[in-house]
């Protein structure tokens, strides 16, 4: 209950606050803005106290000493605001709030149904968290239970984690004050999904002041799909679609669709994104208002937040940084260099590079410094030239692949400023790529594309005012919207399936479930696990406990040097002189064995239980006691 009040805390008063102080705009952009501030002060304030006395309780009790002084001196040295609300701007909102309000409840359900949802013991989850959930489980529990700052990761212990860890330590502070797991993960998604529903339409409608753009640009970037249905026009085809382990019109490899629904199969598996585009959307936009509304007083509040992002998600750094850059020479051009461009910017920038550079040298520049699998030439992204390219492009982005880019050229000179940046990503993302896994360019490419869609609504919906007919105008707009939602649709419900009871995926045994809560009971927070490498380790996921080689998967995609541990673990499971002589060395504390160690060596399983004391026994799972 703690972690609930002191996240919800936050919220509560960075919201009061700016619907009090804030001079950003009417009542839906304060709501909007306070409640990304307050996740940014609940992600951020632990940090500089964790340094200091570690991932603790006393870390925290200082970082809401010092929230409590960031809000008092809010309230004391800004102005106060206009009235909060008008009428007028309530009925604006409406319409936002039939499309959000459904958006929400599709994203709490997912939320609910796929984080360890209990059955008979067993932990149940969806198909789109089947993979990723597992990691930042972990994450999350062994930040909390270890209490190391720097964190390490739990699956590779010695090593610093250099993941953009800050989307999941926010819900280790609410594991640490004592909020079960479950919810610990779910809350802070919540909010971070309502914000960046909220913050991507107020972003629309901003830069697209012509009534409805902003809505439909919502449409277009989270039910986004292209013609992958075509593949499944057969009478086999929709079970295959509801029923099928991701084989869905977005996302099925097998026929080359790789351009996955924004909402299933990125924010809601992939809480890095998630958190990112929460922030990404507000500094953007904070910064549209100061570049093209000449607005100053949006510079520093726009790099301040800009400096926070990359330990919460570097790619939507990286994209902000293409951004302002192409919007840096767009302004120098437009008003040359004098003396406001340059203070501007340079308030911007001097905050958004300073406050970013001690993450990128203590984190990310470690992790990507002489790897070679970062950085590097690759073209035609996951394509990689196995089929046409226009083909592969209209067939997984639909019409809105050659709607985007005629937008842009038939765009007047601002509007060409505004969404050059969008062409700039793409092109980047098409010639390198940022990071191991060639897929994960799509980071960089979403951002590209939510830019794009809303040129595009604009456009659509200025070509559509010259037909006369409401009729025929509106049958014109629900056809290319069928086109390009139809598939997303068909993916929405396949996620809302995996779901139900019944075809719900097991991720963590009613064994392995209540081997976690005895390693949670009953062993030392630094223990550390031999285990074989499954991504749905119980130990891994659940404990917070370290195990001396965790899933290959994680490790690789992260550019990771895992190899030498890998053999050795695979080596200590089959017991024997191996574990003997490695054991000591290493520090093995407990070996749990399961069903995938069992795979590895059954005569290791029946090694230690010759030699070993159980400590642990349910099922087929077994915890044996070292020393």
């Amino acid at each position: 209950m703690l972690g609930i009040v002191w996240f919800l805390a936050f919220q509560g008063a960075a919201v009061a606050l700016l619907c009090r102080r804030g001079r950003v705009g009417g009542a839906a952009e304060r709501l909007w803005l306070g409640s990304v501030c307050g996740s940014v002060l609940s992600i951020w304030l632990p940090i500089p106290f964790a340094f200091l006395l570690g991932f603790t309780v006393g870390a925290h009790l200082c970082a809401a000493a010092a929230g409590a002084l960031l809000i008092a001196l809010g309230f004391r040295l800004l102005p106060a605001a206009e009235p909060f609300g008008s009428r007028q701007e309530t009925k604006e909102l409406r319409p936002f709030l039939f499309l959000f309000l459904p958006l929400m409840a599709l994203c709490v359900y997912l939320l609910l149904s796929h984080t360890l949802a209990q059955r008979d013991g067993a932990l149940y989850t969806g198909q789109c968290t089947f993979g990723d959930m597992a990691m930042h489980l972990g994450f999350i529990s062994s930040i909390a239970v270890q209490g190391v700052f720097p964190p390490e990761y739990s699956i590779l212990p010695g090593v610093r984690l250099c993941y953009p860890f800050l989307c999941d330590s926010v819900s280790s502070s609410l594991c640490l004050l004592g909020t079960p797991l479950r919810w610990a993960y779910m809350l802070p998604c919540f909010f971070a999904l309502a914000q960046v529903f909220g913050g991507f339409y107020l972003l629309a409608r901003r830069i697209c002041p012509r009534r409805g753009a902003a809505l439909l640009a919502m449409v277009l970037l989270f039910f986004n799909g292209g013609l992958g249905m075509l593949y499944f026009l057969n009478k086999n085809g929709l079970r295959t679609l509801l029923t099928g382990f991701y084989k869905t019109p977005t996302n099925y490899t097998t026929v080359n669709l790789r351009w996955v629904n924004v909402i299933v199969d990125m924010l809601i598996p992939q809480r890095a994104t998630l958190f990112g585009w929460s922030i990404l959307f507000a500094v953007l936009y904070l910064l549209y208002r100061a570049v093209f509304e000449r607005e100053e007083r949006f510079w520093l509040p726009a790099g301040v937040l800009g400096g926070l992002l990359p330990m919460i998600h570097t790619h939507s750094y990286f994209a902000l940084g293409l951004v302002a850059a192409c919007w840096l020479v767009y302004s120098l051009a437009r008003d040359g260099l004098c003396r406001d461009w340059l203070r501007g910017w340079l308030r911007f920038g001097l905050c958004a590079v300073l406050i970013a550079a001690p993450q990128l040298l203590l984190w990310t520049f470690r992790s990507v410094g002489g790897n070679e699998q970062f950085l590097r030439v690759h073209f035609d992204w996951v394509n990689g030239g196995e089929e046409n390219w226009l083909w592969f492009w209209l067939k997984n982005v639909g019409p809105l692949f050659f709607l985007a880019p005629l937008s842009l050229l038939l765009a007047d000179r601002e509007r060409r400023g505004v969404f050059f940046p969008a062409l700039l990503i793409f092109a980047l993302c098409e010639l390198v790529v940022f990071q191991p896994n060639v897929y994960d360019n799509n980071k960089l490419l979403y951002v590209s594309y939510a830019l794009f869609c809303i040129l595009t609504a604009d456009t659509l919906l200025r070509w559509a005012e010259r037909i006369k007919a409401r009729a025929l105008r509106a049958a014109a707009l629900a056809l290319l919207i069928g086109v390009c939602t139809n598939a997303a649709l068909f993916t929405m419900a396949r996620e809302i399936v995996s779901g139900t009871a019944r075809w719900s995926y097991e991720l963590f045994s009613p064994h392995a479930a209540a081997a976690a809560e005895f390693v949670r009971e009953n062993t030392d927070p630094n223990a550390l696990f031999l285990t074989a490498g499954n991504h749905n380790n119980p130990v891994a996921a659940l404990t917070g406990r370290k195990v001396y080689c965790g899933c290959p998967s994680y490790l690789f995609y992260h550019g990771l040097d895992y190899a030498d541990r890998a053999e050795k673990e695979e080596r200590m499971l089959r017991g024997g002189e191996d574990f003997e002589s490695l054991r000591g060395k290493i520090g093995i504390d407990y070996v749990y064995i399961g069903p995938y160690e069992r795979a590895v060596s059954r005569l290791g399983a029946e090694y230690f239980d010759e030699h070993y004391p159980a400590v642990f026994r349910s099922g087929d799972v077994t915890i044996y006691k070292i020393g």
